[in-house]
């Protein structure tokens, strides 16, 4: 029973950090757009305001493809 909460518990850890992770890259972009002229900003922001479960989404279906 110790095993499966330590198991457990180290994926609820996993998840957590990739999605921190994941949105510290996003801010980052984020700050890098803001940097760019109106225009290009818009371009920029366009790829940057996917939310971390659509992302996990779609990262799902690509790596179930590949099987």
């Amino acid at each position: 029973m110790k095993f499966l909460f330590a198991v457990a518990s180290a994926c609820l850890l996993l998840a957590c950090t990739h999605e921190q992770v994941y949105n510290s890259v996003q801010q980052n972009q984020q700050l890098e757009c803001s940097k760019l002229p109106q225009v290009q900003y818009e371009d920029c922001m366009k790829g940057v305001d996917q939310s971390y479960q659509d992302y996990e989404r779609e990262r799902q279906v690509i790596l179930d493809s590949q099987d």
